[in-house]
Protein backbone atom coordinates (compact mmCIF):
# COMPACT_ATOMS: atom_id res chain seq x y z
CA UNK A 1 0.00 0.00 0.00
CA UNK A 2 1.32 3.05 -1.18
CA UNK A 3 0.54 6.09 2.01
CA UNK A 4 0.61 9.99 1.85
CA UNK A 5 1.22 11.22 5.45
CA UNK A 6 0.79 14.78 5.50
CA UNK A 7 2.15 16.90 8.67
CA UNK A 8 3.03 20.20 10.02
CA UNK A 9 5.58 20.20 12.10
CA UNK A 10 5.24 22.76 15.13
CA UNK A 11 8.99 25.13 16.54
CA UNK A 12 8.40 22.26 19.70
CA UNK A 13 9.02 18.69 19.09
CA UNK A 14 5.35 17.31 20.60
CA UNK A 15 3.30 14.46 21.00
CA UNK A 16 1.78 15.08 17.32
CA UNK A 17 5.10 14.59 15.70
CA UNK A 18 5.95 11.51 17.92
CA UNK A 19 2.72 9.75 16.44
CA UNK A 20 3.79 10.57 12.78
CA UNK A 21 7.21 9.07 13.16
CA UNK A 22 6.19 6.51 15.10
CA UNK A 23 3.75 5.36 12.46
CA UNK A 24 6.09 6.12 9.44
CA UNK A 25 8.11 3.24 10.99
CA UNK A 26 5.73 0.74 11.78
CA UNK A 27 4.64 0.67 8.27
CA UNK A 28 7.68 0.61 6.77
CA UNK A 29 8.70 -2.22 9.08
CA UNK A 30 5.25 -3.71 7.50
CA UNK A 31 6.18 -3.21 4.00
CA UNK A 32 4.49 -0.27 3.07
CA UNK A 33 5.34 2.47 1.21
CA UNK A 34 5.02 5.12 3.24
CA UNK A 35 5.56 9.18 1.85
CA UNK A 36 6.09 11.42 4.25
CA UNK A 37 5.13 15.27 3.18
CA UNK A 38 6.24 17.18 6.14
CA UNK A 39 6.33 21.35 6.45
CA UNK A 40 8.16 22.84 8.88
CA UNK A 41 6.76 26.30 10.53
CA UNK A 42 10.80 26.47 11.81
CA UNK A 43 12.09 26.38 7.92
CA UNK A 44 9.27 28.29 6.67
CA UNK A 45 8.07 31.26 9.27
CA UNK A 46 11.02 33.20 9.49
CA UNK A 47 9.88 36.99 9.13
CA UNK A 48 6.75 38.86 10.19
CA UNK A 49 6.09 38.73 6.39
CA UNK A 50 6.02 34.90 6.43
CA UNK A 51 3.54 34.56 8.86
CA UNK A 52 0.77 36.76 7.81
CA UNK A 53 1.24 35.22 5.00
CA UNK A 54 0.63 31.87 6.32
CA UNK A 55 -2.45 33.72 8.03
CA UNK A 56 -4.11 34.89 5.02
CA UNK A 57 -3.73 31.31 3.58
CA UNK A 58 -4.85 29.55 6.56
CA UNK A 59 -7.86 28.42 5.68
CA UNK A 60 -6.61 27.84 1.40
CA UNK A 61 -3.68 27.64 0.55
CA UNK A 62 -3.18 27.48 -3.36
CA UNK A 63 0.96 26.97 -2.11
CA UNK A 64 0.00 23.32 -0.64
CA UNK A 65 -1.81 22.67 -4.17
CA UNK A 66 1.61 23.55 -5.90
CA UNK A 67 3.64 21.25 -3.56
CA UNK A 68 0.90 18.14 -3.82
CA UNK A 69 1.02 18.44 -7.69
CA UNK A 70 4.73 18.39 -7.42
CA UNK A 71 4.74 15.52 -5.18
CA UNK A 72 2.02 13.95 -6.81
CA UNK A 73 4.43 13.33 -10.75
CA UNK A 74 6.96 12.70 -8.35
CA UNK A 75 5.96 9.90 -6.83
CA UNK A 76 2.67 8.58 -7.88
CA UNK A 77 -0.77 8.37 -6.87
CA UNK A 78 -1.23 6.89 -3.32
CA UNK A 79 -4.04 4.39 -2.19
CA UNK A 80 -4.53 6.84 0.96
CA UNK A 81 -3.87 9.70 2.54
CA UNK A 82 -3.30 10.26 6.18
CA UNK A 83 -3.61 14.11 7.20
CA UNK A 84 -2.27 14.52 11.38
CA UNK A 85 -1.47 18.47 11.54
CA UNK A 86 -2.39 20.69 8.87
CA UNK A 87 -1.43 24.39 10.60
CA UNK A 88 -1.17 27.02 9.79
CA UNK A 89 0.93 25.68 6.50
CA UNK A 90 -0.86 23.30 4.33
CA UNK A 91 -4.48 24.13 5.02
CA UNK A 92 -8.24 22.49 4.23
CA UNK A 93 -6.99 22.60 0.41
CA UNK A 94 -5.22 19.27 1.39
CA UNK A 95 -9.08 17.85 1.61
CA UNK A 96 -9.65 19.50 -1.30
CA UNK A 97 -6.98 18.30 -3.51
CA UNK A 98 -7.17 14.36 -2.71
CA UNK A 99 -10.67 14.20 -2.72
CA UNK A 100 -11.04 15.56 -6.34
CA UNK A 101 -8.20 12.85 -7.25
CA UNK A 102 -11.09 10.17 -5.04
CA UNK A 103 -8.23 9.16 -3.00
CA UNK A 104 -9.72 8.18 0.38
CA UNK A 105 -8.48 10.79 3.30
CA UNK A 106 -7.61 9.67 6.97
CA UNK A 107 -7.36 12.51 9.36
CA UNK A 108 -6.06 11.77 13.08
CA UNK A 109 -7.74 14.70 15.52
CA UNK A 110 -4.38 15.60 17.75
CA UNK A 111 -5.90 18.38 19.27
CA UNK A 112 -9.14 20.79 19.66
CA UNK A 113 -8.90 23.34 16.68
CA UNK A 114 -11.96 22.07 14.85
CA UNK A 115 -14.19 22.42 18.14
CA UNK A 116 -12.62 26.08 18.65
CA UNK A 117 -15.53 27.48 16.72
CA UNK A 118 -18.37 26.34 18.81
CA UNK A 119 -16.86 27.65 22.25
CA UNK A 120 -17.36 30.42 23.65
CA UNK A 121 -14.89 33.73 24.00
CA UNK A 122 -16.30 33.31 28.17
CA UNK A 123 -17.06 29.89 28.23
CA UNK A 124 -15.29 28.63 32.00
CA UNK A 125 -13.82 25.14 30.11
CA UNK A 126 -12.28 27.45 27.02
CA UNK A 127 -8.58 27.10 28.32
CA UNK A 128 -8.66 22.90 28.78
CA UNK A 129 -9.35 22.99 24.61
CA UNK A 130 -5.97 24.45 24.04
CA UNK A 131 -5.04 27.75 23.15
CA UNK A 132 -2.96 29.59 20.47
CA UNK A 133 -0.13 31.29 21.76
CA UNK A 134 -1.86 31.33 24.89
CA UNK A 135 -4.66 33.46 24.10
CA UNK A 136 -8.39 33.33 24.05
CA UNK A 137 -8.76 36.04 21.83
CA UNK A 138 -5.93 35.16 19.14
CA UNK A 139 -7.45 31.95 19.56
CA UNK A 140 -10.96 33.10 18.48
CA UNK A 141 -9.28 34.63 15.20
CA UNK A 142 -7.41 31.98 14.28
CA UNK A 143 -10.64 29.58 14.61
CA UNK A 144 -12.42 31.76 12.33
CA UNK A 145 -9.62 31.59 9.75
CA UNK A 146 -9.45 27.94 9.55
CA UNK A 147 -13.00 27.20 9.60
CA UNK A 148 -13.88 29.64 6.63
CA UNK A 149 -13.87 26.55 4.13
CA UNK A 150 -14.53 23.95 6.75
CA UNK A 151 -17.05 22.46 4.08
CA UNK A 152 -13.99 20.88 2.79
CA UNK A 153 -13.87 18.54 6.23
CA UNK A 154 -16.87 16.97 4.77
CA UNK A 155 -14.49 15.09 1.82
CA UNK A 156 -12.53 13.48 5.06
CA UNK A 157 -13.16 10.06 4.61
CA UNK A 158 -12.79 8.69 8.12
CA UNK A 159 -11.79 10.85 11.41
CA UNK A 160 -8.93 8.64 14.11
CA UNK A 161 -9.93 9.86 17.63
CA UNK A 162 -8.13 8.77 20.39
CA UNK A 163 -10.72 8.02 23.52
CA UNK A 164 -14.30 7.64 24.51
CA UNK A 165 -13.74 11.45 25.94
CA UNK A 166 -12.34 12.85 22.48
CA UNK A 167 -14.84 10.90 20.68
CA UNK A 168 -17.82 12.62 22.76
CA UNK A 169 -16.06 16.32 22.44
CA UNK A 170 -15.82 15.90 18.22
CA UNK A 171 -19.40 14.43 17.85
CA UNK A 172 -21.09 17.11 19.53
CA UNK A 173 -21.80 18.90 16.34
CA UNK A 174 -18.14 19.37 14.72
CA UNK A 175 -18.36 15.92 12.97
CA UNK A 176 -20.59 13.30 12.27
CA UNK A 177 -20.28 9.83 14.93
CA UNK A 178 -20.40 7.18 12.03
CA UNK A 179 -17.16 9.17 10.69
CA UNK A 180 -15.39 9.20 13.76
CA UNK A 181 -13.37 5.47 15.21
CA UNK A 182 -11.08 5.29 18.02
CA UNK A 183 -7.76 4.20 17.88
CA UNK A 184 -5.09 5.09 20.80
CA UNK A 185 -1.41 5.74 20.15
CA UNK A 186 1.04 3.42 20.67
CA UNK A 187 4.85 3.31 20.66
CA UNK A 188 7.30 0.54 19.85
CA UNK A 189 8.23 -2.05 22.67
CA UNK A 190 11.72 -2.09 24.00
CA UNK A 191 14.00 -4.64 25.90
CA UNK A 192 14.32 -2.52 28.90
CA UNK A 193 14.03 -4.45 32.22
CA UNK A 194 11.17 -3.12 34.42
CA UNK A 195 12.95 -2.55 38.12
CA UNK A 196 11.19 -1.98 41.01
CA UNK A 197 10.34 1.39 42.66
CA UNK A 198 12.97 0.58 45.59
CA UNK A 199 15.82 0.93 42.81
CA UNK A 200 15.06 3.70 40.61
CA UNK A 201 15.94 7.41 42.17
CA UNK A 202 14.16 10.85 41.90
CA UNK A 203 10.73 11.72 40.02
CA UNK A 204 10.39 12.72 36.46
CA UNK A 205 8.51 15.35 34.41
CA UNK A 206 8.68 14.96 30.20
CA UNK A 207 6.80 17.15 28.56
CA UNK A 208 6.11 20.56 27.14
CA UNK A 209 7.38 23.63 29.72
CA UNK A 210 4.23 25.32 29.56
CA UNK A 211 1.44 26.84 31.87
CA UNK A 212 -1.39 24.01 30.33
CA UNK A 213 0.94 21.09 30.98
CA UNK A 214 0.40 22.03 34.68
CA UNK A 215 4.16 22.67 35.03
CA UNK A 216 3.27 25.60 37.89
CA UNK A 217 1.57 23.48 39.69
CA UNK A 218 4.02 20.86 39.79
CA UNK A 219 6.80 23.58 40.76
CA UNK A 220 4.84 24.72 43.37
CA UNK A 221 4.10 21.18 44.60
CA UNK A 222 7.65 20.34 44.71
CA UNK A 223 8.79 22.89 47.11
CA UNK A 224 6.83 21.09 49.41
CA UNK A 225 8.47 17.21 48.88
CA UNK A 226 11.85 16.29 49.74
CA UNK A 227 12.65 14.57 46.46
CA UNK A 228 14.58 15.56 42.85
CA UNK A 229 12.82 16.27 40.37
CA UNK A 230 13.93 16.00 36.99
CA UNK A 231 12.55 18.25 34.09
CA UNK A 232 12.62 17.36 30.45
CA UNK A 233 11.66 19.38 27.91
CA UNK A 234 11.52 22.83 26.19
CA UNK A 235 8.33 25.40 26.07
CA UNK A 236 7.85 29.26 26.28
CA UNK A 237 8.17 28.44 30.15
CA UNK A 238 11.40 27.09 30.39
CA UNK A 239 13.47 29.94 30.75
CA UNK A 240 11.50 32.29 33.34
CA UNK A 241 11.37 29.42 35.71
CA UNK A 242 14.82 28.10 35.43
CA UNK A 243 15.52 31.91 36.60
CA UNK A 244 12.94 31.80 39.33
CA UNK A 245 13.62 28.48 40.65
CA UNK A 246 15.32 28.62 44.47
CA UNK A 247 14.87 24.55 44.63
CA UNK A 248 17.68 22.74 44.20
CA UNK A 249 15.96 19.58 44.12
CA UNK A 250 14.81 20.28 40.72
CA UNK A 251 17.14 20.09 37.74
CA UNK A 252 16.39 20.86 34.33
CA UNK A 253 17.72 19.17 31.44
CA UNK A 254 16.18 20.78 28.16
CA UNK A 255 14.96 19.07 25.22
CA UNK A 256 16.76 15.32 24.85
CA UNK A 257 17.04 12.55 22.27
CA UNK A 258 13.64 9.95 22.84
CA UNK A 259 16.19 7.73 23.67
CA UNK A 260 17.66 9.58 26.62
CA UNK A 261 13.96 10.71 27.29
CA UNK A 262 13.30 6.34 27.69
CA UNK A 263 16.03 6.10 29.90
CA UNK A 264 15.57 8.76 32.11
CA UNK A 265 11.94 7.62 32.39
CA UNK A 266 12.91 3.62 33.15
CA UNK A 267 15.45 5.45 35.55
CA UNK A 268 12.50 7.27 37.56
CA UNK A 269 11.17 6.09 40.39
CA UNK A 270 7.82 7.89 38.80
CA UNK A 271 6.80 10.32 35.87
CA UNK A 272 4.39 13.06 36.91
CA UNK A 273 1.68 14.02 34.08
CA UNK A 274 0.04 17.11 35.64
CA UNK A 275 -1.89 18.57 32.79
CA UNK A 276 -4.54 20.91 32.90
CA UNK A 277 -5.83 20.70 29.60
CA UNK A 278 -8.20 17.99 28.02
CA UNK A 279 -4.66 16.25 26.38
CA UNK A 280 -5.89 13.72 23.81
CA UNK A 281 -3.78 10.94 24.06
CA UNK A 282 -0.29 11.86 25.70
CA UNK A 283 2.84 9.88 24.49
CA UNK A 284 4.55 10.67 27.90
CA UNK A 285 2.21 7.97 29.44
CA UNK A 286 2.48 5.31 26.85
CA UNK A 287 6.38 5.83 27.74
CA UNK A 288 5.97 5.29 31.20
CA UNK A 289 3.97 2.27 30.90
CA UNK A 290 6.12 1.06 28.46
CA UNK A 291 9.22 1.52 30.53
CA UNK A 292 7.37 0.09 33.75
CA UNK A 293 7.91 3.36 35.29
CA UNK A 294 4.57 4.68 37.47
CA UNK A 295 2.27 7.33 36.09
CA UNK A 296 1.09 10.02 38.70
CA UNK A 297 -1.16 12.15 36.41
CA UNK A 298 -4.13 14.81 37.06
CA UNK A 299 -7.46 13.42 36.78
CA UNK A 300 -8.55 15.38 33.62
CA UNK A 301 -10.22 14.82 30.28
CA UNK A 302 -8.60 11.47 28.08
CA UNK A 303 -6.08 11.02 30.72
CA UNK A 304 -9.38 9.34 32.99
CA UNK A 305 -10.07 7.17 29.83
CA UNK A 306 -6.92 5.75 30.05
CA UNK A 307 -5.71 5.53 33.99
CA UNK A 308 -7.64 4.01 36.49
CA UNK A 309 -6.49 5.23 39.79
CA UNK A 310 -4.60 2.51 41.41
CA UNK A 311 -4.72 -0.18 39.00
CA UNK A 312 -2.22 1.78 36.29
CA UNK A 313 -1.63 4.49 37.95
CA UNK A 314 -2.33 7.22 40.37
CA UNK A 315 -4.70 10.33 39.42
CA UNK A 316 -4.74 13.69 41.53
CA UNK A 317 -7.33 16.52 41.23
CA UNK A 318 -5.80 18.66 38.31
CA UNK A 319 -4.30 21.88 39.74
CA UNK A 320 -4.74 20.33 43.39
CA UNK A 321 -1.06 21.08 44.97
CA UNK A 322 -2.25 19.56 48.08
CA UNK A 323 -3.62 17.13 46.34
CA UNK A 324 -0.71 16.24 44.43
CA UNK A 325 1.54 16.48 47.55
CA UNK A 326 -0.10 13.96 49.39
CA UNK A 327 -0.29 11.50 46.48
CA UNK A 328 3.59 11.80 45.84
CA UNK A 329 3.67 10.97 49.86
CA UNK A 330 1.35 8.13 49.10
CA UNK A 331 3.68 6.49 46.49
CA UNK A 332 7.03 6.95 48.86
CA UNK A 333 5.32 5.16 51.57
CA UNK A 334 3.90 2.38 49.53
CA UNK A 335 6.61 0.70 47.09
CA UNK A 336 5.32 -2.83 47.12
CA UNK A 337 1.72 -1.56 45.83
CA UNK A 338 3.19 0.85 43.36
CA UNK A 339 5.36 -2.16 41.92
CA UNK A 340 2.26 -3.51 41.24
CA UNK A 341 0.34 -0.30 39.83
CA UNK A 342 3.38 -0.12 37.38
CA UNK A 343 3.33 -4.11 35.81
CA UNK A 344 -0.78 -3.79 35.14
CA UNK A 345 0.16 -0.44 33.45
CA UNK A 346 3.06 -2.55 31.24
CA UNK A 347 0.32 -5.55 30.94
CA UNK A 348 -2.08 -2.83 29.74
CA UNK A 349 0.93 -1.58 26.60
CA UNK A 350 1.50 -4.98 25.95
CA UNK A 351 -2.62 -5.46 25.25
CA UNK A 352 -3.29 -2.25 23.69
CA UNK A 353 -0.68 -0.18 22.97
CA UNK A 354 2.00 -1.89 20.98
CA UNK A 355 3.10 -2.02 17.69
CA UNK A 356 1.87 -5.17 17.09
CA UNK A 357 -1.94 -4.28 18.05
CA UNK A 358 -1.92 -0.95 16.47
CA UNK A 359 -0.54 -1.96 13.17
CA UNK A 360 -3.41 -4.18 12.50
CA UNK A 361 -6.27 -1.08 14.10
CA UNK A 362 -4.24 1.21 11.76
CA UNK A 363 -4.66 -1.17 8.65
CA UNK A 364 -8.37 -2.11 9.06
CA UNK A 365 -9.08 1.63 8.99
CA UNK A 366 -6.99 1.86 5.90
CA UNK A 367 -9.28 -0.49 4.30
CA UNK A 368 -12.30 0.37 5.46
CA UNK A 369 -11.54 3.79 4.02
CA UNK A 370 -10.51 2.61 0.51
CA UNK A 371 -13.60 0.30 0.05
CA UNK A 372 -15.99 3.35 1.17
CA UNK A 373 -14.17 5.27 -2.02
CA UNK A 374 -14.65 2.32 -4.51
Amino acid sequence: MKIYQIHNKYKFFGGEDSVVDEEAKLLKLNNHEVIQLIRDNSKELFSLKDKFYALKNTSYSKDSIKILDTEILKNGVPDIVHVHNIFPLWSNSVFDFFYKKKIPIIMTLHNYRLIWEKLSLFDKDRDKYGYFKDSNIKSFIISKLINKRKDLLKTITMFITHTDFTKQVFSQGVIPEYKLIIKPNFLSSTENKIKSILKKKNAIFASRISREKGILTLIKAFNEIDIELDVLGDGPLLNKIKKDNINHNIKFHGSLSRDKVSKFINNSKFLIFPSEWYESFPMTILEAFREGTLILASNIGSIKSIIKDKHNGILFEHGNILDLVNKVKWILNNPKECDQISLNANNDFKSKYSSDVNYQQLINIYNEAISKTK
